[in-house]
């Protein structure tokens, strides 16, 4: 008994004295340990969004991939998001105590708050509408399909076309837009439709039904639709924004006739029409003459969009031959005579027929067979070149003209005329003769700027002087007998390059 009493007493103090040695051990590690957890080993990184922390991870990579994972997964679920700019944070903390999450866990938490940060950005955003320079600003995508799909059902009734967007949003914020045909889902509906708005139905040679109708539709203006913050756009509503872009503006313009042209094609080309290009044009009638190269006044309507339409269609028409024009070497330019009035033929077509805003600006014909072929017009065209001089006496009957006479050269033409009659400068000039001249009696001679003389002969009375200045139409003298005349007439001379020329040539036929 008293043996281990003594042994345990013994063990006793050993197992105090490891103990105590246990307890310093312990003190004097606790500074090591507390100082290693402080500097890294269980920080953490906090995540923010917009100023609120949404959580955090071991490590600063772990952070940005969570992030990443975030953003990535919300591009794929709102890729027409555009002005999602939320403001992100990485914050270390050297805590001991925090609340760690996994990268998806993270990535999840900070999606949350990536969807709320969007849902109060996408209530700030506008869309401008650029049609080529012009622009509208709506407040939403569908108030920009909306206003386009109407501006498009004006020449698309039965809405076979729909307006979309070209490309989902980029990274700018900038669209383009297309306008695309709808998918039929009932064929027979849509043949009936047709036919009862006076589309033409055929059958083809494989036994299937089609319809002629609308075969594409765009707009001629570029559009370009743009993401802009509401703060600073001036927003309107889609009917203000419709009546604006679809005003008409009706201007006058000259245009200059083409080969081919006629009064038809000019007014579908121009978006108007006959009566009202003969309303500008007083000198002209439903039947006038239109050459390559006259000019025309013509009233254009335009407004800031437009509406091209392509229309296929199968028919039956009287048609003209091309119009043929032949020199005439005996009139002036600008006088045209139709020397065969031609015929009307007739011919089955398919043709495209493309329209700005329902009128006709061109045919394209894709195939065609001749039923009666027709035959042109034929117009003889003047090309003598407008004189610059006047006849000199109003009235008159030509007596003797330039050239050959019974052997002898004449070198004028011979009105006769009573005596008196009024004498007049042909064009303006300088009197350098005004008195007698031999065989010519009383004589007159007016040299012009361009180097050209008049004379004019045979005169009773002379009313102006050598050196004078004259006008075009200014009285010279009065018709007479004088020199060597048998009768009261004028004798009247062109001299060019320093001889006479034939004066017909050159003074007006009045």
């Amino acid at each position: 008994m008293a043996h281990l009493t003594k042994y345990g007493r013994r063990m006793r103090l050993t197992l105090v004295s490891a103990m105590s040695a246990a307890c310093m051990a312990c003190i004097v590690a606790i500074p090591f340990v507390e100082k290693k957890i402080l500097k890294n080993d269980v920080g953490y990184i906090s995540i923010s969004v917009n100023g609120k922390e949404v959580g955090a991870a071991n490590t600063q990579e772990e952070a940005k991939k969570a992030v990443t994972e975030a953003r990535l997964r919300f591009s794929n679920d709102y890729s027409d998001v555009v002005y999602l700019d939320p403001d992100i944070e990485y914050k270390s903390e050297e805590r001991v105590s925090a609340s760690r999450m996994s990268v998806d866990e993270l990535a999840s938490a900070v999606y949350s708050d990536l969807f709320t940060s969007m849902v109060d950005m996408n209530n700030q955003v506008a869309y401008t509408v650029r049609i080529d320079d012009f622009t509208v600003t709506l407040s939403s995508k569908d108030e920009v399909i909306n206003l386009l799909d109407r501006v498009a059902a004006t020449q698309d009734p039965n809405k076979q076309f729909q307006v979309s967007f070209l490309t989902e949003g980029t990274t700018d914020g900038t669209y383009g837009v297309d306008v695309v045909k709808s998918e039929i889902k009932d064929t027979n509906r849509d043949i009936v439709a047709a036919a009862m708005n006076g589309g033409t139905i055929t059958t083809a040679k494989d036994g299937t039904v089609s319809t002629d109708g609308i075969s594409d539709i765009s707009f001629k203006e570029d559009i370009q639709v743009n993401e802009v913050q509401k703060d600073t756009a001036k927003i309107i509503s889609v009917d203000e924004a419709y009546n604006i872009i679809t005003a008409k503006d009706i201007q006058t313009a000259g245009y200059v006739v083409q080969p081919g042209d006629d009064l038809t094609k000019i007014a579908q080309a121009n978006g108007t029409t006959v009566e009202d290009i003969l309303s500008l044009n007083v000198e002209l009638t439903e039947d006038s003459i239109i050459v390559p190269g006259d000019v025309i006044a013509v009233n254009t309507s335009k407004s800031v969009i437009n509406v091209v339409t392509v229309k296929t269609t199968t028919y039956e028409e009287d048609y003209k031959a091309d119009v043929q024009y032949v020199d005439d070497n005996e009139n002036y330019k600008g006088i045209n005579t139709v020397i065969s009035e031609g015929t009307d033929g007739r011919r089955k077509v398919t043709a495209e027929v493309t329209y700005v805003d329902g009128v006709q600006t061109s045919v394209e014909y894709t195939n065609e067979v001749i039923i009666t072929p027709a035959e042109p017009e034929i117009v003889a065209v003047g090309t003598l070149v407008q004189p610059e001089y006047i006849r000199p006496v109003i009235g008159g009957t030509v007596v003797s003209n330039y050239g050959d006479r019974n052997g002898e050269f004449h070198s004028g033409v011979d009105w006769s005329v009573n005596q008196g009659t009024l004498v007049n400068a042909a064009a303006a000039g300088t009197v350098t003769r005004a008195g007698w001249y031999g065989g010519y009696g009383y004589c007159v001679d007016v040299t012009h700027d361009n180097g050209t003389m008049t004379r004019y002969a045979h005169l009773s009375d002379i009313n102006v002087t050598v050196g004078q200045k004259v006008a075009q139409n200014q009285l010279l003298a009065r018709s007479g007998n004088t020199g060597n005349s048998t009768d009261a007439h004028l004798h009247f001379e062109i001299w060019v390059n320093g001889g006479a020329v034939n004066p017909l040539d050159y003074v007006n036929k009045n």
